[in-house]
C-alpha cells in the first residue's frame, strides 16, 4: 500500500492518534522547543507494537489535515526517523515550529542604539579585573601594580596600587577607576 492511501484512509480517531513530541520534531529543525501545547500538528499510528513498556512503530503527522510526514521507531530506546513528504512541507512544519516559540505577550527590553553610555565601565571587586592596560583614573591612563588583599580567599577586596603617568604611586578603591571600553 502507498503512503498516499494510507494518509486518506488513515484512522484519525482520539483512539489511534500519539502525542506530538515537539522537541523531537524542533530538533530535526536545530531548534530548541520542548514540551508546548498546540493542536494543529497531530500523529495517528500507521502500526504500532509494545516495546517494554512504550508503543513504537510507524506514524503519520499532518498539518491542519494536511499530510506532512511519515516516521518510524522500532524500539523504545531507538530515535523516532522522520520522513518529510517534501521540502515544503518541511519547511511549513520549521515555520509552524517557530510561531510557536515567539509568544505576542513576551516582554523584550527595548535598547536605545544611539545612547550613550559613557567611555567606559566600573568594577567593584579588584579580582574582577581582566584587562588592566584598560584602566584609568580622573580620565588618565594608569598602570596597575597591585592588588591589595584585606580578606581572606574571599575576592571580594577594593584596593589596589597603582602608578600614574607622572610615576605617582598611589592606593585607590578600584570604584575609582574607569575601564575603557574593547574597541579599536
Amino acid at each position: 500500500m502507498k503512503l498516499i492511501d494510507i494518509s486518506k484512509r488513515i484512522d484519525k480517531s482520539k483512539n489511534n492518534e500519539d502525542y506530538v513530541d515537539s522537541e523531537t520534531i524542533s530538533n530535526e529543525f536545530n531548534l530548541d522547543l520542548y514540551y508546548v501545547k498546540q493542536d494543529k500538528l497531530k500523529s495517528y499510528w500507521i502500526g504500532n507494537w509494545c516495546c517494554t513498556d512504550t508503543w513504537v512503530g510507524y506514524k503519520m503527522y499532518f498539518l491542519d489535515d494536511e499530510h506532512v510526514a511519515v516516521s518510524s521507531q522500532a524500539t523504545r530506546k531507538s530515535d523516532e526517523n522522520i520522513e518529510w513528504f517534501s521540502k515544503e512541507l518541511a519547511l511549513k512544519i520549521r515555520d509552524y515550529l517557530l510561531s510557536l516559540m515567539i509568544k505576542e505577550d513576551e516582554k523584550f527590553t527595548i535598547g536605545d542604539i544611539n545612547e550613550d553610555i559613557g567611555e567606559g565601565y566600573k568594577i567593584n571587586f579588584n579580582e574582577q579585573i581582566i584587562n588592566r592596560d584598560k584602566a584609568e583614573f580622573n580620565g588618565e591612563q594608569v598602570k596597575i601594580l597591585e592588588y591589595i588583599k584585606e580578606t581572606p580567599n574571599w575576592g571580594i577586596d577594593t584596593k589596589l596600587k597603582i602608578e600614574l603617568t607622572n610615576g605617582e604611586i598611589r592606593e585607590v578603591e578600584v570604584e575609582e577607576l574607569d575601564f575603557r571600553f574593547n574597541i579599536v
